[in-house]
């Protein structure tokens, strides 16, 4: 009796054992084929070193947001671009949507095509185009909704691009739109379960498996300095499939490399000429840094004409949100003076707000203790006035501490003063270089 006990308990226990290791080795964390980035990432765009290191660690693709509604350009796209094709790497973009109507997903889908040439990408060589459809302002009518959306897929490719895809959220994607009348299937869904497995999506694909976002907050080892990315698996194949085997290894290049081959071809290498030419190819708020140094150096190494339409007068920096570029509705106007709080509408975003009374993202989120910026509440009351932490009065002027992400242009715009004023107080140098950690005078 007892070698029988002992027997059976050894069985138990060796199966209790292969459980569980059965299930530690095959319930593995999904793979990160490709992330997604735009400018809540880093404002100016990721640098060559972050999108060869990753492609290294075996991330193939990247969709990079280039533009939203028919009023917002990305100011990252253009360098994550450049940079991300350098590494090898399959890149696709996407647009966040806002159409109330077919009227204007035509119109969205216009200034999306508007955007796409003037940041680089090529509809014939590069990736998808992915149309992002989760605003909570968007159409409560799953048939207008999808009737809209088909609309903006039919003029893409009307305009030329034959890889469209959909990107939502998959509870949104089930109730808010009617998949089987979508002329798109297989699509990028996101579902964030609390222990997502390899292979297994929580996403429910109605029409086909196409890619699944199973979290909005991966950390690469060693990269922790660039903060946190959506990762998603690649299923379809619509945004990893593309890389060849022979990938160009592509070498660090010094920032100064920019200087030297303008030099090299005869060109004005001053930082004013720079600024104009970075500006021509979509990189927006140039200031000299190695990222839009990499992609500026690498789309004039390429060839690519820059574009000649642009006018300038008409490019307005919006805080730290992006740029409107000639935009076919009015901006937002308040009048008389800035009131004190705002409260949050539904389907308002924080950039919205910042770009409608004159401020930046980083400043609401500052004064309001915000720390997701893509995140507020209908209903929240928002401080649109107040002391920033880190800045100090004095009888001299206003004085703040720089901090990661600073730039003189968006100060200039915060404290009323320009970037003339800040360059002669702090004398600063032609690329109006500030330093993390510094105090400087802004007013």
């Amino acid at each position: 009796m007892n070698s029988l006990l002992k027997a059976a308990s050894i069985l138990f226990l060796s199966m209790i054992l292969t459980f569980a290791f059965g299930f530690t080795a095959f319930a593995q964390q999904p793979a990160a084929d490709f992330i997604d980035v735009s400018h809540h990432n880093n404002e100016y765009g990721l640098p060559l070193g972050f999108y060869q290191t990753i492609k290294n660690s075996g991330v193939n693709g990247v969709v990079v947001k280039v533009s939203e509604g028919d009023y917002f350009l990305d100011p990252a796209a253009s360098v994550n671009i450049a940079n991300a094709k350098q590494a090898g790497m399959v890149v696709s973009v996407y647009h966040f949507a806002r159409y109330p109507s077919n009227a204007t997903a035509i119109k969205e889908a216009q200034w999306f095509d508007k955007k796409l040439q003037f940041v680089g990408f090529n509809k014939n060589t590069d990736g998808y185009v992915v149309i992002d459809i989760e605003a909570a302002n968007l159409s409560s009518s799953p048939a207008k909704l999808t009737d809209y959306t088909n609309t903006f897929i039919n003029e893409m490719k009307r305009l030329g691009y034959k890889k469209v895809d959909i990107y939502s959220g998959s509870y949104y994607y089930n109730t808010d739109l009617y998949p089987q009348s979508l002329i798109i299937d297989k699509p990028w869904l996101a579902s964030y379960p609390a222990s997502p497995v390899q292979g297994q999506p929580s996403a429910k694909f109605s029409t086909g498996l196409g890619a699944w976002q199973w979290t909005s907050s991966y950390q690469f080892a060693g990269l922790a300095q660039y903060g946190r990315f959506d990762a998603s698996e690649d299923y379809a194949g619509k945004y990893t499939n593309q890389v060849k085997s022979s990938s160009p290894v592509v070498k660090q290049i010094g920032s100064l490399s920019l200087i030297d081959f303008m030099k090299a071809n005869g060109m004005d290498s001053s930082f004013a000429n720079r600024s104009i030419l970075a500006q021509q190819y979509g990189i927006i708020g140039y200031s000299g840094t190695a990222a839009q140094n990499l992609a500026l150096l690498s789309k004039l190494q390429s060839g690519v004409k820059p574009a000649t339409n642009v006018n300038t007068s008409k490019l307005t920096t919006v805080g730290d949100t992006g740029t409107v570029l000639q935009p076919s509705t009015p901006a937002p106007t308040t009048t008389g003076t800035t009131p004190s709080t705002y409260k949050v509408q539904t389907g308002d975003t924080l950039s919205y707000i910042a770009f409608k009374y004159h401020t930046s993202v980083r400043t609401l989120a500052s004064l309001n203790n915000i720390k997701n910026v893509n995140f507020i509440r209908a209903g929240q009351v928002l401080k649109l006035k107040g002391t920033v932490k880190g800045t100090a009065v004095s009888s001299k002027g206003v004085y703040h501490l720089v901090r990661r992400g600073d730039t003189v242009s968006e100060l200039a715009q915060q404290f009323g003063s320009t970037k003339a004023q800040i360059k002669a107080w702090n004398k600063l140098d032609s690329r109006y270089t500030i330093y993390v950690g510094k105090t400087i005078r802004v007013r």
